[in-house]
């Protein structure tokens, strides 16, 4: 008979064999998809940003800077660019909308991507979605601000369905003068805003990897020790134990192999509901969620490669003989040289950052900080064994009740084996504390709420000019004031020597308390979100220091309401005083933060953290059934002794709890070590992490009620299947 037809006789028709395997092959089903869906929203989120930053463009790209303020001279081969969104969005409500303000000649060969041609002064085009939007509200709330639509931008230069874009056609004296304007040659994007964000991005994608291929590992060895009796059986018939090794790899090669292609099929079919998550920018086009053909295949040989080699291996490993084994074997006990790596990626990548902090960074220092990482959580996994036989030793010699006597003594018997029931777990920890440290990096002060004597009113609309004509603002405050909804406006003036300036009746109006004067000095602190500490300071201002100021900016009180605000907005961005930043409230001002590229990156690891704590409770549910199926005949001795099922689900549970006790701490501590390392290594210093948000030990809490769950959810398992059938030895 050959090895194959051995292996189908041995595996696909013994008893329970089947369900084995196609437990096995579900189990990588899901693997691989997981895997493959990290990788798709990978490579989705550098399409997208390559494809749609070219709203942002920057001197160097195919463009240079103006370099005389107000050139309002433009080529044929050459469009002046302001693009708003570089600094602020431009709000409504709850949305932020990027701002593309574009001058160009009537025979211009700048093509705007998803435009074509530039738009012409007084006309837009803008993407689908903030089509909608602007069709849903009144047009002196919106549609007003972008002058006549003159068609849609195309999905290919969009991040998402729900990006609200505009492409505005402006005269050249428009934008000439603005801050940030550039002469674009062509537009192009770039999938990361710099190098250290794309070295981020690796990183957040390998440490969600890591529970999924732990997730793999795990599911390959089901029933592992029904197995071994069935290569007894082989060996006591004459099998070689090189042939026996090889209808294990034939064996866990073919369920790895369905499961691979199971897993390929469940990809396709959950690309079009994971399209509808909104990460970061939003949803993801449907084609955004790719893994291309090289890759797919890569996974599914490489799945089947390594389970097969690692079948064979450690049936050659575990040396069966003809008659099998009476009791388990103690593993070979650990030794301390296994924790080498995890010291090794530790002080390697505190060395480099110290290096870069210092102003001495080594060359491919990014390349090293991720070979350091995935050093420092091999390391962990290699060095829990160790840890946890230490400890058992340590539980053994003290313990007192039954279970934990048995727990403790197994423990130390096979660290490997218990250790490798929470790996997925311990990772999951450390990959969550390194999400949850880095993502403080991007943590800005919030709102603060204070009575107007204090701090502009959360509602007051400012609007950034540069303007020195009075006449000109004056005419544009009638406009605003007459603006329903509009209840008040005021000029506020920059000096340098004096900062801002307002004219008394204009500080009274927003609530503020004047002295006798005509003009008053207003502590800057006053227009920003930083915390109070009671009335800021007003002084009085002599007519000629205020004589030298200039317009600086124009507040607006409305009456509160949400249509009010934002006729208030369309009115300013559409008057003549041109503001150069979008007009916003002291409120919107805390929120924008959430808008840069490190709280976007901190939006995906959210979802990072999402994936590891449900994968990892998933690996722990699963290697916990697992062991209780391969221990089944001893826990159904152990019961027919007299052992109660509670003193067996405290032994399991202990079992699972004492290795992922023990490198817990580590675990957390290591992690905001790495995140450390990262941020500050990649930034020569200038980014740190700081104590975690309040949802970082929610979700350690919540990965351990996970844990728990998985846990309970194997007890009923123990009960059934260590019944008093399951001592029978025929």
């Amino acid at each position: 008979m050959n090895t194959l037809s051995l292996a189908w006789l041995v595996a696909g028709r013994a008893r329970g064999g089947r369900a084995r395997l196609i437990g096995t092959a579900a189990g990588v089903a899901v693997g691989v998809a997981l895997l493959l869906l990290v990788l798709a929203a990978y490579n989705g989120l550098t399409d997208r940003a390559e494809r749609s930053t070219w709203t942002y463009p920057y001197a160097g790209a195919g463009a240079t800077a103006v370099q005389t303020p107000g050139d309002a001279t433009v080529t044929d081969g050459e469009v002046l660019v302001s693009s708003m969104g570089q600094m602020a969005p431009e709000r409504f409500g709850p949305h932020a909308i990027t701002r593309v303000a574009i001058a160009s000649t009537p025979g211009t060969t700048v093509e705007v991507p998803g435009v074509g041609a530039p738009p012409a002064p007084g006309t837009a085009y803008v993407s689908p979605a903030l089509a909608a939007l602007i069709a849903s509200v009144p047009a002196d709330q919106l549609g007003d601000r972008f002058g006549t639509i003159a068609g849609l931008i195309a999905d290919d230069a969009l991040a998402s369905p729900d990006s609200l874009v505009a492409v505005v056609g402006v005269e050249a004296d428009a934008v000439a003068g603005l801050p940030g304007t550039l002469r674009v040659r062509a537009f192009q994007g770039t999938p990361y805003p710099n190098e250290s964000y794309r070295v981020i991005a690796i990183v957040g994608g390998i440490a969600v990897l890591f529970p999924v291929v732990v997730l793999i590992g795990i599911v390959t060895r089901l029933g592992s020790a029904a197995r071994a009796e069935r290569f007894a059986a082989l060996r006591l018939m004459g099998a070689t134990p090189h042939r026996v090794a090889s209808v294990a790899a034939i064996e866990t090669g073919a369920s790895a192999l369905a499961g691979a292609v199971g897993g390929l099929v469940l990809f396709w079919a959950l690309v079009p509901v994971a399209s509808l998550f909104s990460i970061e920018d939003g949803r993801f086009f449907a084609g955004d969620l790719h893994v291309d053909p090289a890759t797919i295949a890569a996974i599914v040989a490489g799945t089947v490669l390594v389970a097969s080699l690692v079948a064979y291996v450690t049936a050659r490993r575990a040396d069966l003989g003809p008659l099998g084994a009476s009791r388990e074997r103690a593993e070979r006990r650990p030794r301390l040289v296994a924790v080498v790596p995890l010291l090794a990626g530790v002080a390697g990548m505190v060395v480099l950052t110290l290096l870069s902090i210092s102003g001495r960074p080594l060359p491919r220092a990014d390349l090293i900080l991720v070979g350091g990482f995935v050093v420092v959580a091999v390391g962990l996994v290699l060095a829990g064994p160790v840890l946890t036989a230490g400890v058992s030793r340590l539980l053994a010699a003290g313990a007192r009740g039954p279970a934990g006597v048995l727990a403790a003594n197994r423990i130390l018997r096979h660290p490997r084996a218990t250790f490798r029931t929470v790996s997925g777990l311990v990772l999951a920890v450390f990959v969550v504390s390194v999400f949850a440290a880095g993502i403080t990096t991007a943590r800005v002060d919030g709102f603060v709420a204070a009575p107007p004597d204090e701090r502009l009113a959360a509602s007051a609309l400012v609007g950034h000019v540069s303007l020195h004509d009075d006449d000109v603002a004056a005419a544009a405050l009638e406009v605003l004031a007459a603006t329903p909804g509009v209840t008040a406006v005021a000029l506020d003036r920059s000096h340098p020597d004096t900062g801002s300036i307002l004219r008394a009746t204009d500080a009274a109006a927003l609530g503020l308390a004047v002295p006798d004067a005509e003009w008053v000095r207003v502590d800057n602190a006053y227009f920003t979100n930083q915390p109070s500490e009671g009335p800021v300071a007003v002084d009085p201002v002599p007519a000629d220091v205020a004589a030298e100021a200039w317009i600086s900016s124009v507040i607006v009180l409305t009456d509160g309401s949400p249509a009010a605000l934002e006729r208030a907005r369309t009115a300013l961005l559409t008057s003549d005083l041109a503001p150069w930043l979008p007009p916003s409230t002291r409120e919107e001002d805390a929120g924008h933060g959430q808008l840069t590229w490190a709280a976007r990156y901190a939006g995906l690891a959210n979802v990072g953290i999402l994936i590891a704590t449900v994968v990892s409770a998933i690996s722990l549910a699963v290697s916990t059934i697992a062991g209780v199926l391969d221990r089944r005949r001893t826990l159904g001795l152990l019961r027919l002794t007299g052992m109660p099922a509670s003193a067996l689900r405290r032994m399991l549970a202990a079992e699972a709890a004492i290795p992922l006790a023990t490198v817990f701490v580590l675990c957390v501590g290591l992690g905001f070590v790495v995140a450390w390392t990262l941020l500050a290594g990649l930034t020569g210093g200038r980014r740190t992490v700081s104590w975690p948000d309040p949802d970082y030990y929610v979700t350690i809490a919540v990965s351990l009620a996970l844990a728990a769950i998985a846990i309970a959810a194997t007890f009923r398992t123990a009960r059934r299947r260590t019944a008093l059938p399951a001592t029978r030895f025929e």
